[in-house]
């Protein structure tokens, strides 16, 4: 298990550092960032090792606040609250530039397609889950009776990240309702609100957990607790989504009223000790929380909602992006690819160039240094030095977790840039990181991290294979959502004088195209090695009751990166079309009519792709790509294979074994 250092950063970007020059940044304490090991220390009951552990808490806790340091905390809340009195025609909200999603509503996946069977799988573990075990903590911590039993592992009783699942749940269901219009599972979620707005009203407060308000009490006195932030966020995001995309009011209502209640109980601390204090407090794990209030305000518009996800914006990790250090070593990647995404909706709100910068820098320098062949980051947890993950291979690598949190990161830097790089990442990242947590069609069955060493099986990693009722990790949790939202980045539109459309992954299905008055549908031939060639067609049928006449439109279609141009072919109603070079769009703006058809034919090619790792005596260590695909060797022994790619076939890689990184 890496460790992680004590990073002190001077900085002078006021609007990051909100006046406050110095920071301690210390991913804090060392291992107990980590989520597994927090798990396997709290449920120990080993009183000597908790306190050896804990012991580092210590060095964090301020030893006095002079009389002096009392003013200042106000007069900088004043001063960051000031500036977050944003006027309207400042705000960024949505801008022009800015391609638009499309909405989850419109969107349908194959039925018979990988992804449409990988979401199926998902729906039946959603519809699986007991409403009463799902709240029962909740139920517990309020007051109120509690029938049924409790689910285990992460989300027991005597669990401290309890509740975190429940607030995925809402999410991933909520995701899941758009995409399927499932009546059972809008039944089911709209329980689980219900459930949990008796609980908040019984409290009366606004807070609304699974575990007491006591929990904060430790985090703002610096004292160990496990990351009770990171389950507030999950709840939040959960309301929130249920109100956004299932339309329940009532949860917009909960979610405020626990945002009005953090925001109290933060003043409250600026106010008593410091805002260094607050600072301080933010080395333990916060999750999403400036994301979401980000989010929140959006909607609601009030400027408390805004300053508190100032408040969030982590400044010891978010300042040295700004200033494009590469400081990433050493840190818990989960905890704060989350604080990126945050300070990335920060710059969607308020069009400071400072956050585009560092959502920016921080792509290029995990993509550069930290990411695996899958698109995945992360050794045990963390980031390991830059260009030095040859030493990391093993079965700890690529938390699921993290590949979640990055195609939010390339989704919001592709929807900002249109830049293909992005549209490449997310495709990488989908296929080999997300889809391969599933295990086959088993509800239920989704894995931590994905073993990358030579020799290493998912089945033998540490945490293994989970189980439907208890397991429950953190990884559940993004997992659950993943698949949930399978087709939220396959297509995306853009603003102007007449309907454009990016079509942007190329997924079995079908779009209600509302703009441009459309239906589009998308068929992709499964991929094998003995027809090197992806086949798309693109099928347009107008909408009735929304084509009055005939609208002009533009459909963008990506030409990825792996493909060439030699061999490759676009055909539109029989006619042959010019194709871009790859990584460009293959742009076509026309009266679209019904059953006009598309068809693509793009070759794929093996090749290999070097580790990021930059010593000479790593060099031989490369992974094997079949297009998108990053594909796996199996054999009885180890053998050498020659990287000389450009004289062999496919089929006589399909034969042979090796030792290289898979």
């Amino acid at each position: 298990m890496a460790s992680c250092a004590i990073v002190v950063f001077s900085f002078i970007i006021l609007s990051l550092m909100d006046s406050v020059q110095c920071k301690e940044c210390t991913n804090v304490p060392s291992q107990l960032s980590s989520h597994t090991l927090r798990y396997e220390l709290l449920s120990s009951k080993n009183k000597s090792w908790q306190e050896s552990m804990f012991s580092s808490y210590n060095h964090l806790t301020l030893a006095h606040n002079s009389a002096q340091s009392r003013p200042r905390p106000y007069r900088m809340l004043r001063q960051q609250q000031e500036r977050s009195r944003l006027p309207a025609d400042k705000e960024f909200i949505n801008g022009d530039g800015f391609l638009h999603e499309i909405s989850l509503h419109k969107v349908r996946l194959d039925a018979d397609s990988a992804y449409g069977e990988a979401q199926k799988t998902n729906l039946e573990y959603l519809l699986m889950l007991d409403v009463d075990s799902l709240v029962w903590s909740f139920r517990k911590t309020a007051g109120l009776a509690t029938p049924g039993s409790p689910y285990g592992s992460w989300e027991s009783p005597d669990s401290e990240l309890r509740g975190h699942f429940v607030g995925h749940y809402m999410s991933a269901s909520a995701l899941m309702w758009a995409s399927t219009h499932n009546k059972e599972l809008q039944l089911k979620m709209q329980a689980v609100v219900n459930a949990l707005y008796e609980c908040q009203c019984k409290l009366g407060t606004g807070y609304l957990s699974a575990f007491p308000s006591e929990q904060f009490d430790r985090f703002e006195a610096i004292q160990p607790v496990w990351a009770p932030y990171y389950t507030i966020h999950k709840i939040m995001a959960g309301l929130l989504d249920q109100y956004k995309l299932a339309g329940n009011a009532q949860a917009f209502k909960m979610v405020t009223w626990m945002a009005d209640y953090f925001y109290n109980r933060v003043q409250h601390v600026i106010s008593k000790h410091t805002i260094e204090r607050h600072w301080r407090s933010l080395n333990e794990e916060t999750g999403g929380m400036n994301d979401i209030l980000y989010q929140l305000y959006l909607l609601s518009g009030s400027k408390k909602h805004l300053s508190l996800a100032h408040l969030f914006d982590k400044p010891c990790f978010l300042g040295p992006l700004a200033l494009q250090a590469e400081s990433l070593s050493g840190f818990h990647a989960n905890t704060h690819i989350p604080v990126v995404i945050g300070s990335q909706m920060r710059y969607e709100i308020t069009g400071d160039p400072l956050y585009k910068e560092i959502g920016t820098y921080f792509m290029d320098i995990v993509n550069s240094s930290h990411s695996y062949a899958t698109g995945g980051t992360s050794a045990g947890e963390f980031w390991s030095d830059p260009k030095r993950l040859a030493s990391t291979l093993g079965t700890e690598n690529a938390e699921s977790c993290t590949a979640y949190n990055m195609l939010k990161v390339a989704r919001h830097l592709f929807r900002w840039t249109k830049k293909m790089a992005y549209a490449d990442y997310y495709e990488r990242v989908l296929i080999n990181g997300v889809l391969t947590i599933q295990r086959g069609s088993d509800p239920g069955v989704l894995i931590y991290m994905l073993p990358l060493g030579p020799g290493k099986s998912k089945a033998v990693s540490y945490h293994g294979w989970g189980t439907p009722f208890d397991s429950f990790w953190c990884c559940y949790g993004t997992g659950i959502e993943s698949f949930s939202k399978l087709g939220d980045s396959i297509y995306f539109q853009e603003g102007g004088k007449f309907p454009t459309l990016y079509v942007t992954q190329f997924i079995s299905s079908t779009l209600t195209w509302d703009e441009a008055g459309l239906i589009l549908k998308q068929k992709v031939e499964p991929l094998s090695a003995s027809d090197p060639y992806l086949r798309v067609s693109l099928e347009f049928f107008t909408l009735k009751g929304l084509r009055e006449h005939s609208v002009e439109s533009t459909v963008k279609i990506r030409i990825p990166f792996w493909t060439t141009a030699n061999g490759a072919q676009a055909i539109l109603n029989d006619h042959k079309l010019s194709l871009p070079e790859p990584g460009n769009f293959l742009i076509i703006t026309k009266e679209w009519e019904t059953q006009e058809k598309l068809s693509l034919i793009l070759p794929v090619a093996i090749r290999t792709e070097r580790i990021k790792d930059d010593r000479p005596q790593f060099i031989s260590v490369q992974a094997i790509q079949f297009g998108p695909y990053l594909l796996a060797g199996m054999s009885y022994g180890d053998w050498d294979l020659s990287m000389k790619i450009s004289k062999s076939s496919s089929d006589d890689w399909d034969r042979q074994g090796s030792q290289c990184y898979f």
